[in-house]
């Protein structure tokens, strides 16, 4: 086995773990990133099609807001992001129901449920919304929005933390919606490659199984993707960024085990999300007007219940999201068989023969991230009652583990990639602050 000795090893390569790095390189401090993956990126996933005028994203496609941690690298980076324009509709078999006031209700369910959770005790939103006297349409919509917008189920997910998000996004604008013309991509590889010496720091397909630590002291037992022998990499500090789902599934295996951190890790939950991105010959819902200049399809589709189009750029792209309960069906189910059934969606959707849109149908895009060893989910959320693990999981543990990532998003900014983000350079400067000690 081959020793290797560096002051802070990094545990993942998404942005989390890269900002992470990056702030401790530019510290001057001796740093090995290590993923799992052959790419960088995490859970930003930007697939470049040449016969496309802007990239299709597989994984987080919305910048939410106007929080500095992003858009600071976007300026840095000159990269260009644009508004998400278009409005919301519902609509069932063909039929546009109503046209304006969809996210005007569901604001005011929302602001209700802020209210509760800052007068009572946390409860989950199933709770607050059957104690409600809203009209059932009402309550329908605004339970599928919370669990299609945050990948998770309303019996579960609790308004403490529902309202702690609302209020941290309200103070970004988090309203607003936008996307990074060049690629969501664009992100981790502008902090990776402003990082000095980067490919001295980052060493991808690199598993690691096994963790051995002591205060100030790390071991970690990795292998290559490729199945080779495993070697040690030592370290006097170490920064996980992996997501919620591989920390529960224990594929990292601890000696001692952090029985806190792991704790509230388990107390927390993982979305799952299933999202199909569909490109056809033409933007043919473009004749149907009702569904001119619309950006959003809402619909109570079991399983595909919500559709996007790149509005305000005109592309033949439309994409399905299918989260939390609604993706249950998916689950496990073979690539064929989930584009399959966002096609048979899209046509109960608009109204349109099945087999008129396959035969329009140029490409699908896909990545099963609950299949995918090193994601197993979308991203995380906490239910009634364990908002507080998310404190207890960003403390750093004798000074020598600290875990970063959305989940460990202590501000309200979880699920999104300023938060991991965020959380990565806080996690790092815990990490100087316990080189200095």
């Amino acid at each position: 086995m081959r020793l290797h000795h560096h002051e802070v090893v990094i545990v993942g390569a998404g942005v989390a773990g890269l900002a992470a790095m990056h702030t401790l390189v530019r510290a001057g401090r001796s740093v090995l990133c290590l993923e799992a993956r052959n790419r960088i990126g995490g859970r930003i996933c930007t697939h470049h099609d040449p016969l496309l005028p802007i990239p299709v994203e597989l994984g987080a496609e919305f910048i939410h807001g106007r929080a500095r941690e992003i858009w600071d690298l976007i300026d840095a980076a000159n990269l260009a992001a644009y508004d998400i324009l278009g409005r919301a509709v519902r609509i069932e078999d063909g039929q546009v129901l109503d046209r304006g006031d969809i996210w005007e209700r569901i604001d005011r369910v929302m602001e209700d449920m802020r209210r509760s959770a800052e007068s009572g005790p946390d409860k989950s939103f199933q709770e607050f919304i059957e104690s409600a006297s809203y009209p059932e349409e009402v309550k329908r919509l605004a339970s599928a929005y919370v669990e299609g917008f945050n990948a998770a189920r309303k019996e579960v997910i609790g308004i403490a933390s529902l309202a702690h998000e609302a209020r941290a996004s309200e103070q970004i604008d988090g309203d607003h919606a936008f996307r990074i013309f060049n690629g969501y991509d664009a992100i981790p590889l502008y902090l990776l490659h402003s990082t000095p010496d980067w490919p001295t720091r980052l060493r991808l397909n690199t598993i690691v199984e096994r963790i051995e630590w002591q205060s100030g002291s790390v071991k970690l037992s990795v292998r290559s993707a490729s199945g080779n022998a495993l070697e040690t990499i030592h370290s006097r500090l170490a920064i996980l960024t992996v997501p919620l789902g591989v920390l529960q599934c224990g594929a990292i295996r601890f000696e001692p085990e952090p029985a806190d951190a792991l704790a509230a890790a388990r107390q927390l939950a993982f979305g799952q999300v299933m999202r199909v991105t569909l490109r056809f010959r033409d933007t043919f819902w473009r004749n149907q007007d009702a569904l001119a200049g619309v950006g959003f399809l809402l619909s109570h589709h079991p399983c595909f219940p919500t559709w996007w189009t790149t509005l305000p750029v005109h592309t033949p792209l439309i994409t399905g999201w299918s989260a939390g309960p609604r993706a249950d069906a998916l689950l496990g189910q073979p690539r064929r068989e989930v584009i399959r059934e966002a096609i048979r969606a899209l046509a109960q959707l608009l109204g349109i023969q099945r087999e008129r849109l396959e035969a329009s149908l140029e490409q699908a895009y896909f990545h099963d991230w609950h299949q995918d060893p090193f994601a197993r989910g979308a991203y995380s959320y906490a239910p009634a009652g364990a908002l507080p693990a998310r404190t207890v999981l960003a403390q750093p543990v004798k000074d020598t583990l600290f875990f970063a990532g959305e989940a460990a998003e202590t501000d309200g900014h979880s699920a999104t990639v300023h938060g991991a983000i965020r959380s990565g350079i806080r996690a790092a400067q815990l990490a100087l602050q316990a080189l200095r000690d």
